[in-house]
């Protein structure tokens, strides 16, 4: 930082005339080592000795600055002048100069003459006062606690640079009188003050919490006739002299204060402030507990509500979970699902042809909804009227496939409206396809297997034609296609084998005539039905022809690559062979059969084991096939023509005519399903 200032006296200011002034010089000021408190520039006529003088407060860093002066010469002085520059450490009133500098300027009219003037001294340690070493007064450069003024200390030391001892300046030696009329000699303390030494005294500490531990932050007292109440003579080591509980020895506690003065807080409970989880699997972070003995785990996060998703709609219904984090698998942060087991139901849903409250508002579907504002099954005749469709599927709204007796293959394609009848090569009159698995991600190639040749054929959209892979021998029941670490592997099924009582599991790759076709090693029953969403929920049902108990449920095992028997004849008597099961996740399937024992076969898989499921038994029902949406929404047919809906509270007829069999039902929602039966018949429930 730089000052400019013009030296002129007051006469000069009063009557001066520029062309009279004989001159002027430009001083510029420049220290170093220290910040001077005070500069006086001062400026002298060689001719006359007349004499002009400023002073400036010294600006700039303690390490150095300068500041510029402007002369201007007044009328009457020659051109010949001396500057000089005095640098004082606090003000210029100080008697000598810290360091003083000149310079003789000849002046010139008209213009400034520069003159530069370095003053340089030594302040070591910041504190204003320059080193004696330098022309200052601090006789001790090295610390900024020792300079002139500063309060002299009981140490042995000139503090305050006045040359006097401490034994001189603070009388140490001389008598004293302390409290309580002790007489003792001055002498210096342990922190730099004088103290009354009394040699008679005892001297102690206030104890105002009585702990036995003197206030280590008060001063000792002199005691010439015993110590009065409050005081002792022990340590002065109590770090909180209002305080019995807080003192040196006693027991730390978990309470945010150093309980036993080491200048430590709580530092026997370690892990204080570090993560935990707390409850409701929050994160959480360690504090004192309320004992103040121990830590707790407190919750930093609040937790949500979490609901039980049994359907996969992202709503769940129940209880609420409160927790940071999901409990689990099946759990979501939405509740509100009138019909948990219906995925197709849930708050704000749209409404769907299907007689059911969707949106969970308390109402079915209004106006407009359904064709005609009433849903309808809609029965169209496909193929010869003696034709027995046994499978059907679909994937796609509007896409569906059907197989069965005469050869009989046919498409429904979104786009057509109607069923197609396949190439020659599939529909040849003298096959008995059974079943049917279409691979939507192949431009719907369909794969079908038939009986009694045991025909493993596909047919490729693309080319309108069906190619045949392999012929088994054996009568080929059920297919379905999973695709495993990228490769499609169809999963399949026969009614008999080589043994009598006994069908076969098979493994189809390929799709081609490179395929293979691989055959499972454990024994099993003839086999009516497979599905599975995975391999780890792959299930194939089927059963025998006598006995009391008929049903057989087996599981695919995913690290062995057999199939194992889920021993449900063991858990559920009087069961009847099984002929239809549909997997709806890994958690959750459903299986059909025949009627044994006077009870009708339904039964249940929550994710562990199977059970029976209540069903009416007001007709003798042989129930051919399953499709579930969820818990709640279940569909299965009849061979005596009736169509079941069960919708969590109870199981209804939906349709019912006698007049020909169902064997298969498929669909992508409650309200669009598709039903394959005799006499060429297929129904729809329109949406």
């Amino acid at each position: 930082m730089r000052r400019v200032l013009v030296l002129l006296p007051l006469l000069a200011l009063a009557g001066c005339k520029k062309d009279e002034s004989p001159g002027a010089a430009k001083v510029t000021v420049g220290y170093s080592g220290f910040l001077p408190g005070c500069v006086q520039v001062n400026a002298r006529d060689e001719s006359s000795g007349k004499e002009l003088t400023t002073t400036v407060a010294g600006k700039g860093e303690r390490t150095g600055g300068s500041l510029t002066v402007a002369v201007i010469a007044p009328a009457g002085w020659g051109t010949a002048i001396q500057v000089e520059a005095r640098a004082f450490e606090q003000t210029c009133e100080a008697a000598n100069p810290v360091v003083t500098r000149s310079a003789s300027v000849t002046l010139t009219p008209g213009t400034p003459v520069p003159v530069a003037l370095s003053l340089q001294a030594t302040d070591g340690d910041g504190d204003g006062y320059v080193s004696v070493l330098t022309g200052g007064t601090d006789c001790n450069d090295a610390n900024s606690n020792i300079h002139p003024g500063a309060t002299e200390r009981c140490n042995d030391v000139d503090d305050n640079c006045n040359g006097q001892s401490d034994t001189v300046e603070l009388s140490l030696g001389g008598s004293c009188t302390e409290s309580e009329g002790c007489t003792g000699v001055r002498a210096c303390g342990g922190n730099g003050e004088v103290l009354c030494n009394t040699p008679l005294a005892v001297y102690a500490y206030p104890d105002v919490d009585e702990d036995g531990h003197g206030d280590r932050n008060a001063a000792p007292v002199a005691f010439c006739a015993g110590i009065a109440p409050g005081y002792v003579t022990g340590p002065a080591d109590d770090c909180n002299d209002n305080n019995a509980s807080i003192r040196p020895g006693a027991t730390e506690r978990c309470n945010g204060v150093d309980d036993d003065c080491d200048d430590e807080v709580d530092e026997t409970f370690t892990d204080l402030g570090t993560a935990c989880t707390a409850a409701d699997q929050c994160a959480g972070a360690y504090i004192c507990d309320a004992s103040g003995i121990a830590t707790t785990c407190q919750a930093t996060t609040t937790p949500s509500d979490w609901f039980l998703d049994g359907d996969g709609d992202n709503f769940g219904d129940g209880t609420a979970v409160s927790s940071c984090v999901s409990p689990g698998e099946g759990y979501v942060s939405t509740g509100g699902d009138c019909n948990d087991g219906n995925p197709f139901t849930y708050p704000g849903a749209p409404e769907l042809c299907d007689s059911l409250d969707n949106n969970c508002d308390g109402n079915p579907e209004g106006p407009g909804v359904c064709p005609g504002d009433g849903g309808a099954w809609v029965s169209r005749d496909v193929g010869a009227t003696d034709q027995q469709w046994r499978s059907i599927f679909t994937e796609v709204p509007g896409d569906v496939t059907v197989v069965g007796t005469q050869g009989g293959f046919a498409v429904r394609t979104p786009a057509s409206g109607t069923f197609a009848t396949s190439p020659s090569q599939c529909s040849d009159g003298t096959m008995q396809w059974n079943t049917v698995w279409v691979d939507m991600a192949n431009e719907g190639r369909g794969y079908i297997g038939s009986s009694p040749s045991g025909n493993l054929r596909f047919f490729n959209r693309a080319e309108n034609a069906c190619t045949q892979t392999h012929a088994m021998g054996r009568w080929v029941s059920g297919l379905v296609g999973l695709r495993h670490e990228g490769i499609l592997e169809l999963r399949g099924i026969t009614e008999n084998s080589g043994t009598v009582g006994q069908g076969l599991t098979f493994k189809w790759t390929g799709g081609d005539e490179s395929g293979s076709l691989t055959f499972g090693t454990t024994p099993v029953a003839p086999l009516f039905d497979i599905h599975g969403r995975s391999r780890a929920a792959l299930f194939a049902v089927g059963g025998h022809e006598t006995g009391s108990n008929r049903g057989r449920v087996y599981r695919f095992n995913p690290p062995s690559g057999q199939w194992a028997s889920e021993n449900v004849e063991a858990a559920i008597p009087g069961m009847g062979r099984l002929r239809g099961v549909w997997v709806v996740n890994n958690q959750l399937a459903f299986a059909v059969g025949e009627r044994m024992g006077g009870e009708n076969t339904v039964l249940h898989w929550n994710g562990s084991e199977w059970s029976r499921m209540a069903f009416p038994n007001t007709h003798n029902e042989s129930l051919t096939s399953v499709i579930a949406f969820g818990a709640r929404s279940i569909y299965v047919t009849a061979r005596s023509g009736r169509i079941y809906r069960y919708d969590g509270q109870q199981w209804q007829i939906v349709f019912d005519n006698d007049g020909f069999a169902f064997n298969d039902i498929a669909g992508t929602s409650p309200a669009d399903l598709w039903v394959a039966g005799d006499n060429g018949k297929i129904l729809h429930w329109p949406q």
